[in-house]
């Protein structure tokens, strides 16, 4: 009888883990929050928007200097928080399609030997990155092969 009971509860909690597996992986598809600021983007005072994008861990994101549109190259300036022994290894950036399920490295740079601090971050990247469909893309932060963290952004067509 104690065994009957201990196969039930065993597979109710294998079956409530499984289930909420599925609902994790179903909320990573979510664009990522910004923080956007109004800035003065001209010299006779014309004013535009600064997005910054938001990791999922709160320990990374990216001041965006446009929108990402499918095919297109723009800058992005990368910001971390954390310590120097992680965000001094080498770092690499996986795009991975909602849509698709494809994957292409976005972005890898080498080690650097000091952190570069930049407005309250404890280190910052710029970079330039370009993805090759519209839709949904989860760009996953890689330091040393080891995931740091992820921003989800969604991709315009190419007008």
């Amino acid at each position: 009888m104690k065994k009957t009971i201990m196969v039930v509860l065993l597979s109710f909690l294998l079956i409530g883990c499984s289930g909420t597996k599925q609902s994790i992986e179903e909320e990573k598809w979510e664009e990522s929050a910004t923080l956007v600021r109004e800035i003065v983007v001209t010299d006779d005072g014309q004013k535009g928007d600064f997005v910054f994008r938001i990791g999922d861990n709160g320990m990374l994101g990216f001041g965006e200097y446009g929108p990402f549109i499918a095919g297109q190259t723009q800058k992005y300036m990368w910001h971390f928080w954390g310590e120097e022994k992680i965000l001094t290894k080498p770092f690499k950036v996986i795009g991975v399609s909602k849509e698709t399920d494809e994957k292409i490295t976005v972005l890898e740079l080498p080690a650097n030997n000091s952190l570069s601090p930049n407005t309250g971050a404890d280190h910052h990247l710029p970079s330039t990155m370009k993805l090759p469909s519209s839709g949904l893309w989860r760009l996953e932060v890689y330091f040393d092969d080891k995931l740091f963290g992820n921003v989800i952004v969604d991709v315009a067509e190419k007008e």
